[in-house]
């Protein structure tokens, strides 16, 4: 995913583009000089979440969850958290694991404390339960149908025992409107304000 922004204002000059690494390649060797300012955004083929203060080589705390990879990299927030990563192989260099970027969002002070996220794009569904301001679950999912798309999320209140009533499930990035059909008789608050074609200001500036 690729995001370009006004030096300026600080603002997306776009929506963000889902492109393929052979694009960002060509697009860095002839257009990334007449911008001040970009973001690339990769989907990660491994990660998982670790204190901060677990001070091991990538490899020691990864290896026993992803026996077959290698080159883990790391990426820290806020709250005492360290995302393990590895990018699929022939992914630019420097692209920002959007799990790490999505819950940095989700756990800044000017978003709910309580709720189920949801970010969408293509068949890529990541799906985090945030409660009293603390990360409890954060998974990645590729649904094939709307049905995938909303026995995922389900799943998510079931394993994770939230009121489906209380809770509310906010949906960023594309729009699937037979899943949220799906959902909205059982879940109270279905959220869908930030799936819409300019979602990028969500990825800089949470509004939930």
């Amino acid at each position: 995913m690729l995001l370009l922004i006004n030096a300026t204002t600080k603002r997306p000059l776009g929506p963000s583009l889902p492109i393929s690494f052979d694009e960002v390649s060509q697009w860095e060797a002839h257009a990334k000089g007449a911008f001040a300012e970009w973001h690339q955004f990769g989907q990660e083929a491994f990660a998982a979440w670790f204190p901060k203060d677990w001070t091991q080589e990538p490899a020691v705390l990864a290896k026993p969850l992803d026996p077959t990879g290698d080159a883990w990299e790391s990426y820290s927030i806020e709250k005492g958290m360290r995302l393990l990563y590895r990018m699929p192989k022939h992914c630019p260099e420097g692209a920002i694991p959007m799990m790490a970027i999505n819950a940095q969002r989700w756990l800044s002070p000017l978003a709910k404390r309580d709720a189920v996220r949801v970010h969408r794009m293509g068949n890529r569904l990541e799906i985090a339960a945030i409660q009293k301001g603390r990360l409890i679950v954060h998974n990645l999912f590729t649904p094939q149908t709307a049905q995938d798309a909303a026995y995922a999320c389900m799943l998510l209140y079931d394993q994770c025992s939230l009121s489906a009533t209380h809770i509310p499930l906010i949906w960023e990035g594309d729009a699937d409107e037979s899943c949220w059909e799906i959902l909205r008789p059982f879940i109270q608050t279905l959220d869908s304000t930030a799936s819409h074609p300019w979602s990028a200001l969500t990825v800089l500036y949470p509004s939930h």
